[in-house]
């Protein structure tokens, strides 16, 4: 029984017996359809017959009673005209029925054959040297055939490419190198390759009958996935009695672990404070600078030290990098006064955990994009220690002192480098239907479970913050007070840990545009849900998990 016909302009029709093409004026559509001329046309008709001959004279009296003359013979019948010249009569087979309908397609003439006793080296595609692969098979097609594909087994080299207006029936026998139509056993057809068969972009037809397609598993740690058969853009692609098997998904790749945070660098004799001093003292001595900026953490200059009878907010230790408000020391408002350390920098923020992934990539006609998790940011890098205060000194008529500076503050600690996150699973899919027309009949699809997500790399600490300079010592007779302490800086934040990927899906048909027409009986299987990975872990704090693996029989559901 014929499924209902699909219409495709002038180019013919598609049947589940096989794929059929109206005549045209083209060339290759006639040596495509072997019912249009040369091979077929109108008989000549038949040429007249010939007059018949006339009869002979009687004989002639004589004296006496003469004899009668003998009766004239008949004139010999004219020959038929030659026949006319119209043409030879059709060929009785119709090479557009395929071999379960009339087994005189099973020739040389309608289709190409494939064995697995086929010999690479000497086949040609005939009966007599069938191919060894179907791979083979399509790449030697040099016309619209059928692939006739004896029962067996065949490791296919890569993923098959079926072109436009082909079609494959498997379910042949071939013993002896008899080649009949109805075999118990279908023809297995093992892709090397996660993708078991491609149809892109057929406008005419595609026929598949009587096979089974396996696709490998995806290679784990890649989050690569695996397809039976993928459908883009094509019409009327009729399955018959096929079964589509997707091979495992492969596990995502876990995401890496994040570095230490770099240590602040120490601070050294350039950071501490100058003394105090009544003996030939300047008007002012500048407080030290601090350690050069690194990984955006820097401490605060000590406090300026003046020859002065009052208080000056430049003798302040300054704040470090970024910090409000200043965390830097107080100066000496007195006499012999000790000026005020700098305040300790924070320690820098934690970085982000990273997002939660989605519960499902997404799909294309190219496969499935993964639903992987996100990263974590790193770590903040620690303030950097306030400057400590310088104290104060006297200008007078006999007596000048000029007061300590303060130490540097200390620079902070660099932020833990993130974790990043684990890769989607890949999916197992036995059918993909990406704006396409297909109709399954019959059919068997399962998919195997999707790959695992991978797990989230943990970020890690931030560094350690560093101490300031100290400050500068009093004068030798006690007369100014000490320059303040420069502050140490703070650690770098953590960084923070990648989240785990989600598993792969297990869906037995995906579908982009219209929903296959199912007809018959067909079987959707998915495997287990595939688990998601783990998000990375630093201390007690912990990155989203990935969810479990999408397992489904149609995708969308209509």
């Amino acid at each position: 029984m014929k499924l209902k016909r699909f219409s495709i302009g002038t180019l013919g029709l598609l049947a589940v017996s096989g794929l059929a093409w109206s005549c045209s004026g083209k060339s290759e559509d006639c040596n495509a359809n072997l019912t249009c001329a040369p091979y077929g046309g109108e008989l000549g008709t038949s040429g007249a017959s010939g007059a018949s001959g006339s009869s002979g004279k009687g004989g002639t009296s004589g004296g006496f009673a003469g004899t009668s003359g003998g009766s004239g013979t008949s004139g010999e019948g004219g020959t038929d005209a030659a026949a006319g010249s119209g043409g030879a009569p059709p060929i009785p087979c119709d090479g557009t029925l395929g071999p379960d309908t009339d087994a005189c397609v099973i020739s040389d003439e309608f289709g190409v054959f494939v064995s697995p006793n086929g010999d690479s080296s000497s086949a040609d595609g005939t009966q007599a040297h069938p191919y060894a692969t179907v791979t083979q098979a399509l790449a030697g097609i040099m016309k619209i055939k059928h692939v006739y594909v004896c029962a067996g087994e065949y490791q296919e080299p890569g993923a098959l490419a079926i072109p436009d207006r082909v079609s494959i029936y498997g379910g042949f026998s071939c013993d002896g190198g008899i080649w009949k139509y109805g075999a118990d056993t279908p023809a297995y057809l093992h892709s090397a390759t996660p993708i078991g068969a491609t149809i892109m972009d057929a406008k005419v037809g595609v026929l598949i009958q009587d096979l089974r397609i396996d696709a490998s598993n995806a290679d784990d740690g890649t989050g690569a996935s695996s397809f039976g058969l993928m459908v883009s853009g094509s019409q009327n692609v009729a399955l018959k009695r096929v079964e589509i098997h997707a091979g495992k998904g492969g596990k995502g790749k876990s995401g890496t672990d994040g570095a230490t945070g770099a240590d602040g660098i120490a601070s050294g004799d350039a950071q501490n404070g100058k003394a105090g001093t009544c003996s030939s003292a300047p008007g002012s001595q500048m407080g030290p600078a601090p350690v050069s900026k690194v990984c955006g953490s820097e401490g605060g200059a000590g406090g300026m030290a003046y020859a002065a009878v009052s208080y000056s907010p430049m003798q302040d230790g300054s704040s470090g990098y970024l910090v409000s408000p200043s965390n830097g020391g107080k100066g000496g408002d007195t006499l012999g006064q000790n000026a005020k350390p700098g305040q300790p920098g924070e320690n820098g923020a934690r970085g982000e955990q990273g997002a939660l992934a989605p519960t499902i990539g997404t799909f294309s006609s190219d496969g499935y994009q993964l639903a992987s998790g996100g990263s974590g940011t790193a770590g903040k890098p620690g303030f950097g220690g306030g400057g400590g205060g310088a104290s104060l000194g006297i200008a007078g008529s006999t007596t000048t002192c000029l007061g300590a500076t303060g130490g540097a503050g200390g620079m902070g600690g660099c932020g833990g480098d993130s974790g990043t996150g684990g890769l989607g699973g890949g999916a197992s899919v036995a059918l993909l239907s990406w704006r396409s027309s297909i109709s399954i009949d019959s059919c068997a699809l399962s998919a195997l479970s999707g790959g695992a997500g991978g797990d989230g790399g943990k970020g890690h600490v931030g560094g350690t913050g560093k101490a300031g300079g100290t400050g500068g010592p009093a004068d030798g007779g006690g007369t100014v007070g000490v320059g303040g302490d420069g502050a140490r800086g703070g650690n770098g934040g953590n960084g923070g840990s990648g989240a785990g990927g989600t598993g792969g899906p297990s869906i037995a048909l995906v579908i982009d545009g219209t929903a296959p027409t199912l007809i018959g009986t067909s079987t959707l299987n998915f495997g287990a849900a595939a688990a998601g990975g783990k998000g990375g872990t630093l201390g007690s704090v912990s990155a989203p998990d990935g969810s479990k693996g999408l397992t489904q029989d149609i995708y969308p559901k209509p």
